[in-house]
């Protein structure tokens, strides 16, 4: 098999592929697996993590349920802390709008882990 350079360089060089954790298949619900490649693609391993409004999550996410029972699962799914490698926590900003934050375990051991 012949591959383009650009490909190649991409993988082996630019390190463009994502890696995905062993544990993330032993995520049971959907929400969980689509939140964890959502905080994968976008906090990678960013010391600081990333944020998302809930509403936006919820945009984003194509759910059915409504937004009051997305939070719902958001909130269960922070408790629980299933995602492998990362640590979350449901902040509320000075507006009042739910922010999910997340950050790679090795640097939220420093911060502890709330919940609304």
């Amino acid at each position: 098999m012949i591959l383009p350079d650009w490909f190649y360089s991409a993988v082996l060089n630019d390190a463009l592929i994502l890696t995905i954790d062993r544990g993330y298949f032993d995520l049971t619900g959907g929400l969980e697996r689509w939140l964890y490649r959502l905080v994968r693609k976008h906090g990678g391993r960013q010391a600081a993590g990333w944020r998302f409004g809930v509403a936006h999550l919820y945009a984003k996410s194509g759910s059915l349920s409504p937004l009051r029972r997305f939070a719902f699962e958001l909130r269960c799914i922070v408790r629980r802390q299933p995602l492998p490698g990362y640590a979350l926590r449901l902040e509320r900003s000075l507006t009042g709008e739910d922010i999910l934050s997340f950050q790679p375990r090795c640097h939220a051991a420093q911060h502890p882990v709330d919940s609304l």
